[in-house]
Order: structure tokens, then sequence, then C-alpha cells
């Protein structure tokens, strides 16, 4: 009974494992996430309020989403083969993971998208994880069983919580992640293989802000209730994320 009972628990948990990875790359997936983000939020939220109480300067209480997408994957599929895909996902996932510490998340979000979760950190540092992000993907070709090596590049959107640091619980990590995608987008419309970060002013009112910012970002960034950050010009990015219009000059695998 002892022996069986073992047995049973350890099958209980390869089941449990399967059920909150992805098969394809092994790194987390949805169900990950939504089953300890939540808790690992409020801990943080808890550590920065106990530290404001105690006068103090609340270090390393921020989570930072990044969205990251690779670029053009449809072509990789349609020129290479669906193996080829697959091998180039799974080498991306490592990528990635060899940039984030071991306590930070890492979940195939979906196809060829992920999200990264920078847990515990400085919002300080967002843009410079973002470019070791992009770099470590775009500055080596993907090697490859059918063929030569293959140049990949990503997109990357970013947004961190609290969102608006005055009003830490105003915003949801589901609505974050909706800024971040916000953000993808327009790194993508901006000639891909590039950042952008997402981020409200000081002074920002949180009542609202999420529906103002998708309904007319570039009146949220001219009344100064929010700003972005990138790699690529400022009036290309803005363009992009206000209009999804922006002719830009191809980059490097763009």
């Amino acid at each position: 009974l002892e022996a069986l009972s073992k047995a049973l628990k350890e099958k209980s948990l390869v089941l449990e494992r399967t059920s909150i990875t992805d098969p394809l790359t092994g790194l987390h997936n949805r169900r990950f996430l939504t089953d300890h983000i939540d808790i690992d939020i409020a801990a943080s939220l808890r550590r920065a309020q106990e530290t404001r109480a105690a006068g103090g300067s609340p270090a390393d209480t921020d989570c930072v989403f990044f969205l990251i997408d690779v670029d053009h994957f449809k072509r990789v599929n349609d020129e290479h083969g669906h193996a080829v895909g697959d091998a180039v996902l799974v080498q991306f996932g490592r990528r990635l993971r060899s940039v984030l510490r071991e306590s930070d998340y890492l979940v195939r979000w979906g196809g060829e998208e992920f999200l990264a979760v920078a847990r515990d950190t400085d919002r300080a540092r967002a843009e410079e994880l973002a470019e070791r992000m992009r770099a470590v993907v775009a500055d080596a070709a993907f090697p490859t069983e059918a063929g030569g090596p293959l140049p990949v590049s990503c997109s990357i959107g970013f947004a961190c919580l609290p969102f608006v640091v005055s009003r830490p619980h105003a915003f949801g990590w589901q609505e974050v992640v909706r800024l971040a995608d916000m953000a993808l987008l327009a790194a993508k419309r901006s000639g891909r293989n590039t950042w952008v970060g997402l981020h409200a002013a000081d002074a920002a009112q949180p009542e609202g802000l999420l529906a103002r910012v998708q309904a007319g970002p570039q009146a949220a960034l001219e009344q100064g209730e929010i700003h972005l950050t990138s790699n690529r010009p400022h009036e290309l990015v803005l363009q992009a994320l206000s209009h999804g219009d922006a002719k830009a000059t191809p980059w490097p695998f763009s």
C-alpha cells in the first residue's frame, strides 16, 4: 500500500507539472501564470507597503511584464517548414531564459508569443532587460538542421506593475499585460527588432486611464498621463502607437 501510494503521488506530480508546462518548449504555460501570479504580486505589494510604512523607500518590488513576439514567424514556417519553426521556438525560449533570473517567469503565451515576468525587480532596469532580450535573439543566427543558420529577431512590448506607482492597486496584472500588448504592436509597426515600453506619469489619474490610452494614446501622451521608451526614434514609435501606419525604414530582419 505504501508503494502504491508513493507511485500515485509521483504520477499526480507528473500530471500537475504537465498541466502547467508547454509541451514544445518546456516553459511554463498560461495556467502556471494564472495559478501563481496573484499571490506573487500581493506579496510584492505588501512588502512595498510595509517598507513605506516604516519610512523607507521600496526597492525591487516591481513586476515588469514583457510580451515578446518572434518577427515574421509565419515566413519561417512557410519557407523552412514547421519542424524548423518548432526548433526556432525552442531555441528562442532558451535564449530568453538565459537573460532572465531563475526567479523570473517565462511563459509561452501562445504561438510565437512569449511572456516574461521580471518579478521583484526595479522598473529602472526594464529597458536594459528588454535590450538584452532583443540582442540575445538577433545577434546570432539560429542553427538549423535543414540548412544554414537562420537570422531571427523579435519585437518586445512591456509595462510595469504597479503601473501607477502612487496607486499600486489600481491596475491588475491583466491590464498591465494589455498595455504591454499595445507596446508590442507599436514595436512591430515601427520596424520590428525593437522594444517599446509604456509608463504612467507620476501624476496620472488611474480611473479610466486604460480606456483613455486605448482610445487615444497620442492624447494621453500629450497630456502627460503616460510616456513611452524605445530603442527606436520617439516620433516613429508614437506614430505607430497612435495610428498603426508608421512607414519605418526597414531594419535587419524587418
